[in-house]
């Protein structure tokens, strides 16, 4: 055999051991192709390396339980670690046969590289030693999990849940490097998803391939073979392809995390696999270090019919998805996958912080600096949920440009349609960071200016004027500065009142917007009275299908709603549905929104099951049109969370509160008003749960930020009151808990008067303070004037009476008031009290042998539902 033969016969075995047996027979055929005697010599020596063995039950304080893995030169098993700790480990041996120099270097090299890493992203080794047999083992942390690409897949995972993963990937890639630890063979099979205390953690596994830059990792040296092919192809940087391993540095594990960046945000490769194979061994390296990929946004539109299922996986339609590549995405994933590494990110670190960048909306490095795209990011930095979900300014952009063409079409006024523009582009140089001269740094700045602009600018056109006002106003309310929108409101609607009249549909929008506004700050009885106004307007001159229709209906309903008006708002609700699901596709966030606010009546009926229903159906919605973190999406998330946590499960809940909290912070910043709800949703779990620092964090947060944007006395301050007083009374603070419980009364006595769904609910938990307190006149007191309310706005059968009623039966027999307690007990049961708690409540321990008694324990058991 001639001396070239056996060196590429070697070249080819080392290669072929490094892949995964599966992968073996297609490494094989690509490298020696048409070549019979060189293929039949690898196949020998690879079954002369690797004999038939047995799987041993036990090696060292290991019990072997099943192998989960196997490489080119080891096995990977789970495996029991006996002592001196019992845990379950992954218990990596070298292969029998396998114990050239080479490889038992190599995998010493891995055994060593792992020793070095402390990081919580990347899997950690316990233990080393020698078989009886002398083969090198390691025992290495046991990582259940799965690979981030499927896992984001199986997930549904939105675009920015996917980068937040992946940063936590770059960083413990850059973790390694700081170690001086090349990885060398990143991709999603190396990097498990688990979870840990209820959030996903990316894992990176498998350094059999690492190479290290400041020191020997052990002993014996490891040299990577001159035209070896080391690494995974459809992974492979260019300089891996060179396979000279000269030029491999840091920057190749940039390359690879690229390739897993472009792979978890279009579900495919830079290269198609099949494609890339089919050339044979020199033409793979050849694509690898010569050919450009697509852009994401431009993989994603060749994709075909699979396009619309990828899009579905990230929670969004193609035309979003690709939206969402175009730019900073495009921009990040082509950078990292440069041909030329000195124009690559420097290290991962680099490339996380880019990402980071991106998602606070903030300029990245992959992109021009030029003044257009740094104006754009400041704009999204600071988006907010306006009535699309556009970013304020775009709104008002498009509210200003709406305005100049209805305008000039009406009137034909050239010298109008002048003096628009010119007003938008002042007010829009306020935005150029380079025109601004440091004047302009908030979104609300630009908008104060715009509001002052309005008042002098176009004094002779007061139609103009107005639909500006509506629109400033929704800018503003978008930023949660209510009190600013709430005059512009005021004062387009007195325009249009005066110049079109009070039957106009001009004036009709713009009492509805102001009434919209009102409802939200708690000025219910105003809101009514606008809403109304509206409502009756459009009657007239709108067709019954209309969507403006809809938008009047919806928006009394929510105020029905709030006023404890149940029924009349279940029934407005839902002919505003009806409206909605009979128009176009655009209008399907109506539908959503409406769905929102039927929810919240059923579960005030206690209908959970109903009401989780049209929530699940409005996120689809929601998710669909506006993307998944948009503000209105955190909306529906917050209520999913409510039906989860009021049915009892916060296992559930919690998460979906978590992620309406991170959307609210990303859209309208930490202290935007809309993040209260989640906020506290969240603090109830935790007080649930036991976490009582964690909820009163969070409880206290909410109600500053209500009291800052809201106003000391709004009545959505109450909900967070009476769940700062159960917090309290939980944590044995009697005194604290009725202070917040009082204070709750008070609020909701003040904006609703005194027969409010809300009063009755802070009576009932003062009832149940002051049965704790040992005080059972005022408890009983508070009791009654509970059932009364409930009674009056639900009926005197609802099940929503059931707690009242055995509170009072409670109290009854603490008093011996033997007759009372029962009747009131078999009443409660009559509304639906189910609990087993009952059958140990201390409270009728004086009680228990009674024979009636014992004759209603006996129907409350067989009322119980079967195990």
């Amino acid at each position: 055999m001639s001396s070239h033969l056996h060196a590429r016969i070697k070249e080819i075995f080392l290669a072929v051991c490094e892949r995964e047996a599966t992968e073996r027979p297609d490494v094989l055929e690509e490298m020696c192709g048409a070549d019979v005697e060189l293929r039949r010599e690898v196949e020998s020596l690879l079954g002369f390396h690797e004999p038939p063995a047995s799987t041993p039950e036990r090696i060292a304080s290991y019990r072997l339980l099943q192998k989960i893995g196997e490489g080119g030169m080891g096995e990977v098993y789970e495996a029991t670690q006996l002592e001196p700790v019992r845990r379950r480990v992954a218990l990596k041996v070298i292969k029998a046969g396998m114990d050239s120099k080479a490889i038992v270097a190599r995998f010493e090299s891995e055994r060593q590289a792992l020793a070095l890493m402390d990081h919580p992203n990347i899997a950690r080794i316990f233990d080393a030693g020698t078989t009886e047999r002398g083969r090198p083992y390691f025992a290495m942390e046991y990582v259940a999990g799965e690979p981030i690409t499927s896992y984001c897949d199986r997930m549904r995972l939105g675009m920015g849940e996917r980068l937040e993963l992946f940063v936590q990937v770059c960083d413990g890639v850059q973790h390694a490097h700081q170690k001086g630890v090349i990885h060398r063979d990143i991709k999603p099979s190396n990097v498990l998803v688990r979870i840990l205390d209820a959030r996903p953690v990316p894992t990176i596994i498998d350094f059999g391939i690492a190479k290290a830059t400041q020191q020997r990792l052990t002993e014996q040296s490891v040299f990577t073979t001159m035209g070896m092919l080391i690494g995974t192809p459809e992974y492979m940087s260019p300089e891996q392809a060179e396979m000279t391993g000269l030029d491999v540095d840091t920057r190749t594990d940039v390359y690879s995390l690229g390739v897993m960046l472009y792979e978890l945000l279009t579900g495919a490769l830079p290269f198609d696999p099949g494609t890339l194979r089919e050339g044979g061994f020199d033409e793979i390296r050849r694509r690898i270090r010569e050919q450009e990929p697509s852009k994401p946004s431009t993989r994603v539109s060749t994709l075909g019919e699979v396009t619309g299922e990828t899009a579905n996986r990230r929670r969004t339609d193609p035309t979003g998805l690709r939206r969402q590549l175009r730019g900073d995405l495009d921009r990040i994933t082509m950078k990292a996958l440069e041909k030329d590494r000195t124009r690559r990110y420097a290290s991962p670190s680099e490339l996380a912080a880019d990402i980071e960048r991106h998602l606070r909306h903030e300029p990245v490095l992959a992109s021009p600096p030029g003044t257009l795209y740094r104006g754009r990011k400041f704009v999204r930095r600071h988006r907010v949920g306006v009535a699309a979900g556009a970013l304020v300014m775009a709104a008002l952009l498009a509210g200003v440009a709406g305005t100049s063409v209805g305008f000039v079409r009406a009137k034909r006024e050239a010298e109008t349609a002048r003096r628009v523009s010119g007003f938008l582009q002042r007010l829009f140089d306020d935005v150029n960071p380079g025109a601004a001269r440091g004047s302009i740094t908030t979104p609300a700045e630009i908008l104060d200016r715009g509001a002052e602009r309005i008042e002098t600018e176009l004094a002779g056109q007061p139609l103009v004027q107005a639909d500006l006002m509506v629109t400033l106003g929704n800018a503003y309310r978008g930023l949660g500065l209510y009190e600013r929108a709430d005059p512009l409101f005021e004062r387009s609607a007195a325009i249009h009142r005066e110049h079109l009249g009070p039957g106009s549909l001009e004036y009709a929008s713009s009492i509805s917007f102001l009434g919209d506004l009102r409802a939200q700050t708690g000025r219910y009885a105003e809101a009514r009275q606008q809403l109304e106004e509206a409502l009756a307007i459009r009657r007239v001159s709108l067709r019954s299908d209309d969507p403006r229709l809809a938008w009047s209906l919806r928006s009394l309903g929510h105020v029905y709603w709030r006023t404890s008006e149940l029924e009349t708002a279940r029934s407005v609700l839902q002919q505003a549905l009806e409206i909605g699901e009979s128009t176009r596709d655009r209008e399907r966030l109506d539908v959503a929104m409406t769905l929102i606010l039927l929810a919240l009546v059923e579960l005030d009926y206690r209908e959970y099951d109903s009401a989780r229903q049209r929530l699940e159906r409005s996120l689809e919605l929601g998710e669909r049109v506006l993307g998944p973190d948009h503000i209105l999406v955190a909306d529906v998330l917050g209520v999913i969370g409510r039906t989860y946590h009021e049915s009892g499960d916060l296992e559930a809940a919690r998460p979906l509160f978590e992620r309406a909290v991170a959307i609210v912070e990303g859209a309208g910043g930490p202290d935007h008003p809309r993040i209260a709800i989640p906020l506290q949703g969240l603090a109830r779990v935790l007080s649930s749960t036991g976490d009582h620092d964690g909820a009163r964090t969070r409880f206290h947060r909410a109600l500053a930020i209500q009291e800052s944007g809201l106003g000391p006395d709004h009545p959505d301050i109450a909900y967070t009151l009476r769940g700062i007083g159960t917090l309290n009374l939980r944590s044995g603070d009697l005194a604290g808990a009725r202070g917040a419980y009082e204070r709750a009364m008070a609020i909701a006595e003040r904006a609703f008067g005194p027969e409010h769904l809300d009063v009755a609910r802070a009576a009932y938990d003062l009832g149940y303070l002051e049965y704790r307190a040992g005080d059972h006149v005022e408890s009983r007191r508070q009791h009654e004037r509970a059932l009364e309310i409930f009674g009056k706005i639900f009926g005197s059968g609802h099940r929503v009476l059931a707690a009242s009623l055995y509170s009072l039966a409670c109290l009854s027999a603490l008093e011996n008031d033997r007759e009372k307690a029962f009747r009131l007990l078999r009443e409660s049961f009559d509304h639906g009290f189910a609990l087993p708690y009952f059958l140990r409540d201390p409270d009728f321990d004086t009680l228990r042998g009674d024979p009636e008694f014992e004759a209603i324990v006996r129907e409350f058991k067989a009322r119980l539902p079967e195990e």
